[in-house]
């Protein structure tokens, strides 16, 4: 099995070779003389894909066998006897170092040989190019996996940990197996959802430095690769917030984002491909931020790079990071330094041919928000990479050598946040060059209105529940107490939050408004109901409502973060080891009515604590916080805290049993979460929206026609 593994990586990457010589030297003899050898590149790519689809299948398949002559089934199998062992046994394929690269390589080839099979009857320059590239970063890949120890997925086990006769793991290797933790439905999902994102955004780096290189101004690259940006993207943020709720569910702290080394690295290409997505918006539009398009596609998946970089080299410890790895650490860093040298070097040689319809009269109008746009999100993300990584930077540079705490990127997201999501709230409004600030203001009296009322709404909300919690836990002499002095003077911190509220209030009213008044408009020019005109503008034109939506979503996301990032009441009691004593947290109480042990088929021990909740006297529910102690592991975490909660609209009550203390006594943690859900419902708007707006909406001949228009131009 190892052996035939190791020959599909091997063939892998000759195959992308191959694609990588036959096409440069197709595109050196031109269109009709090197047409042969860019047909073998073609056909070389969809090759590279077929082997590392039969190395997918291979680990697959071992996995479901348990088959344990493969050391990566041996440190990754799960030893789980629920109804979802299956799923963990699918998901120890991208558990470890190995696999999740193996699994990112393969997408990185599905995705290349996806766009091969777009253009194969094109074969432009552009595409050619393109897909060489691609094709390069699927090489690097290869390398990354056949000539590092760390990373090889097909390495034979040793005799040692398997027993010949029964061919059962003895000795250390019989304490193996996946990390409890990964144990949990979102965990499962979010590996491969974050690496379906960060393959895709290969694609418009490729045919960016395609268009580079080809020196094509022209929008077609931006053509091939819009969708796929945008897929790519939706996928980044599904993965973001996959794991977030896995935080949230599981790690037992109660939060969803700690701005781990690991998290900020999966949200620094996020961030970009914001501003990437908008500047192709210009792009095709308006023929302009061309160069702005070509730049935040090379930086976006530089940051891909990087993200992985944290991860692979080492330089930044994180309980999500693996050990240290030479060749990751040169292999990666060269190419995040080549992936943007190589597309500024070129970008500034063809500097005129990416001339662009980009000039504006004022700030405040369509242009002045998508450049502030494009700088907010680049600067916040290259902010954010320099303090992620400053453990690593020299001492003689700011943070050089400090690991830079939660609070100091809550300092700068918070209020640059608000600022962002400001200009969301009017950019719909501007006017492209300048701004008639009196046509604004005749349009905007209603939302404005509207976000008024939410507006109230919020800060009865803020005045009843959240400052009260803020005025409580400066009290409390304790970790979380003060946190909350050290984020600032009071009169700041809620300045800030009443600031996000606003601006939320303002920027869902806004958007909703442009729904609305989008249909009445539509409905009496086309004598349409309101409704049919409004499902219209929906299922039309995708694009821009889905864009729209995805506003809404980040708008609901604001209001949920004031909530449950800056108002959480959070408190650790220790309570006596008999059924029937109760605690109290704001005006909930706690009824403890006993722990009940159990020990699962696979021999992991499970304590179970019993809470009845009362709020004010009427009862709320019960709750069962326990752990789970997993005795077989040697290696791992061999314990998970299982958290338990009480959920509804304007907060969550959540529960954490943290084991016994002296003098018989058991601990819970508990934090009151205001206004989680709406976290969540606008995580899952804005994820609606981003699909709505790459939902197929041309033929692919149209595509195509442009690229022969392009060609023949």
């Amino acid at each position: 099995m190892a052996t035939f593994g190791l020959v599909t990586l091997w063939v892998a990457f000759g195959a992308a070779l191959v694609s990588i010589a036959t096409l440069l030297i197709g595109h050196a003899q031109g269109p009709k003389k090197g047409e042969p050898l860019t047909n073998i590149g073609y056909l070389a790519t969809f090759a590279a894909a077929g082997a590392l689809t039969i190395s997918i299948l291979i680990m697959v398949f071992a996995f479901f066998r348990e088959d344990f002559t493969l050391q990566y089934v041996v440190e990754n199998h799960s030893t789980d006897v629920s109804g979802l062992s299956w799923l963990y046994k699918l998901s120890g394929v991208w558990a470890g170092r190995e696999g999740s690269f193996l699994f990112w390589t393969w997408l990185v080839s599905v995705f290349t040989a996806y766009i091969a099979w777009k253009r194969m009857e094109i074969t432009d320059a552009l595409s050619n190019m393109g897909i060489m590239i691609s094709n390069v970063v699927l090489a690097l890949f290869s390398v990354g996996m056949l000539f590092s120890e760390s990373n090889a997925p097909f390495t034979a086990t040793r005799s040692s940990w398997i027993d010949p006769t029964t061919h059962k793991l003895i000795g250390e290797a019989a304490g193996f197996g996946m990390n409890p933790l990964l144990e949990h439905w979102a965990m499962t999902i979010h590996p491969p959802v974050l690496f379906i994102g960060y393959a895709g955004m290969t694609i418009p780096f490729a045919f960016a430095l395609a268009a580079l290189i080809v020196k094509d101004g022209s929008s077609t690259w931006i053509s091939i690769v819009d969708r796929v940006t945008v897929f790519s993207w939706l996928f980044l943020g599904a993965g973001i917030g996959l794991g977030a709720i896995w935080a949230y569910a599981v790690l037992g702290w109660g939060g969803y984002w700690g701005w781990d080394p690991v998290e900020s690295g999966s949200l620094l290409p996020w961030l970009t491909g914001v501003a990437l997505v908008h500047s192709m918006t210009v792009y095709k539009r308006r023929d302009g931020f061309k160069r702005w398009a070509i730049l935040l596609a090379s930086v976006t998946f530089s940051l891909v790079v990087l993200g992985t970089f944290i991860t692979r080299s080492g330089i930044v410890q994180s309980a999500h990071t693996f050990a240290a790895d030479p060749v990751s650490y040169d292999l990666f860093l060269s190419m995040i330094l080549g992936a943007v040298g190589i597309s500024v070097a070129l970008l500034i040689a063809r500097w005129d041919v990416f001339a662009g319809n980009d000039e504006f009269e004022a700030l405040t109008s369509k242009e002045g928000a998508y450049y502030f746009n494009n700088v907010i999100m680049l600067v916040a993300a290259l902010l954010v990479a320099y303090l992620t990584i400053s453990p690593a930077v020299p001492k003689a540079l700011p943070f050089g050598h400090t690991s830079v705490p939660p609070a100091t990127y809550d300092a700068v997201a918070r209020p640059v946040g608000v600022v962002y999501l400001a200009i969301l709230a009017f950019c719909p409004f501007l006017a492209w060059r300048r701004t008639d600030w009196a046509t604004v203001w005749k349009r905007m009296q209603i939302p404005l209105a509207a976000a008024a009322v939410i507006f109230a709404l919020l800060i009865a909300e803020w005045v009843t529940t959240l400052k009260p919690i803020y005025d409580y836990m400066i009290t409390q002499n304790t970790d979380a107490g003060r946190k909350f002095i050290a984020a600032g003077p009071a009169w700041y911190y809620h300045a800030l939050a009443i600031l996000g509220f606003l601006v939320a209030s303002v920027l869902i009213a806004n958007t909703v408004w442009l729904f609305i008044d989008g249909a009445r408009k539509r409905a009496e020019a086309r004598g349409e109901g309101f409704f049919a005109a409004l499902w219209s503008i929906l299922t039309k034109a995708r694009g821009q409502s889905g864009g729209y939506l995805a506003h809404i979503g980040m708008g609901i996301i604001m209001i949920g973060l004031v909530g449950s990032a800056m108002y959480v009441q959070d408190e650790t009691f220790m309570v006596q080891d008999k059924p029937g004593t109760t605690f109290k947290m704001a005006d909930y109480t706690f009824a403890y009515q006993g722990v009940s042990e159990s020990t699962l088929p696979n021999g992991n021990a499970v304590s179970e604590t019993h809470l009845v909740v009362t709020r004010n006297g009427k009862r709320v529910g019960t709750m069962d916080p326990g752990m789970t102690v997993y005795t077989n592991l040697s290696t791992q975490s061999k314990t998970r805290l299982d958290a338990k909660m009480i959920s509804n609209p304007l907060r969550d009550i959540f529960v954490v049993f943290q084991g016994g203390a002296n003098d018989n006594q058991i601990v819970f943690n508990v934090k009151i979460n205001p206004l989680i859900w709406f976290t969540w419902g606008g995580f899952i708007l804005l994820l609606f929206g981003t699909a709505l707006a790459v939902w197929p909406r041309r033929a692919l001949r149209e595509v195509a026609t442009s690229g022969h228009q392009a060609k023949a131009a």
